[in-house]
Order: structure tokens, then C-alpha cells, then sequence
């Protein structure tokens, strides 16, 4: 008889276990690549309206490495701050920004660029606003 009710445990359990879904994570949250680029003493950057999803978690600004222009500090400063810590990586050619939940909307961010090749006297070019939207 408890042989019998062992079965009956052993094949309720495996039909429980067989029922379930598979919430495995998908992985990291995704990371969006902006190419920023200094065209004459102007600051472009690839997508002037970057749209951002909710599988993105992270903002990647990135200066070509060959060149000789750096994001400082503030390379990249968002209104209202939606997206923090935002730091220079990859020796200042790249600028990551982590985003803090996803909330929708529209969100205005400057691009600051510095040249690299005289470090002592970095005279900013002029910086640019275009705009991050969260969908």
C-alpha cells in the first residue's frame, strides 16, 4: 500500500515538474551603440532620435578609436537623469550610460567632445542635444 501511494507521489511530482514553464533569463539586458563622430568642429552623432526599448539597458556612445578627439567627464549629460552612472570608458573613446528602470518618454541629452591631442589646452567643441526616446 505505501508502495502504491509512492508511485502515485513520484508521478504527481513528475507531472507538476513536466507542467512548467521555462523562465530561464533571456540574458543581460542589451546595450545600444551610438556612433559619435567630429565632422569639421561639429559633434554628429548617428542617430539624432535614439530609440530605446525596453530590452536595452545600457547606452554605448563611442568616438572612433583611432582618433584623436576624448569624451571628458561630462561627455554625455541626461535630462532629467534617467539613465545613471554614466562614466568614459575605453579610455575615453567610448561613454556608458546605465539606464535606471524604463520609463517612457522623451529625454534631451548633450554630447560633450574634447580633442585628445592637446591635453593641456582641451578647447571644447561645441556641444550637441539630440534626444533619447524611451519606447
Amino acid at each position: 500500500m505505501k508502495l502504491k501511494h509512492s508511485a502515485y507521489l513520484v508521478v504527481a511530482i513528475s507531472l507538476a515538474l513536466f507542467g512548467c514553464v521555462d523562465k530561464t533569463s533571456s540574458g543581460a539586458a542589451g546595450v545600444k551603440n551610438i556612433d559619435v563622430k567630429v565632422e569639421g568642429r561639429k559633434i554628429v552623432v548617428s542617430e539624432e532620435y535614439a530609440v530605446v526599448k525596453a530590452d536595452i539597458g545600457t547606452i554605448m556612445w563611442n568616438l572612433p578609436p583611432d582618433g584623436s578627439h576624448v569624451f571628458p567627464r561630462d561627455g554625455i549629460v541626461i535630462d532629467p537623469g534617467n539613465f545613471s552612472p554614466c562614466a568614459p570608458t575605453k579610455g575615453g573613446k567610448s561613454f556608458t550610460c546605465v539606464k535606471r528602470g524604463h520609463r517612457l518618454g522623451h529625454y534631451k541629452y548633450i554630447v560633450n567632445v574634447n580633442d585628445g591631442s592637446n591635453p593641456l589646452a582641451p578647447l571644447p567643441l561645441p556641444p550637441l542635444d539630440p534626444w533619447i526616446n524611451n519606447e
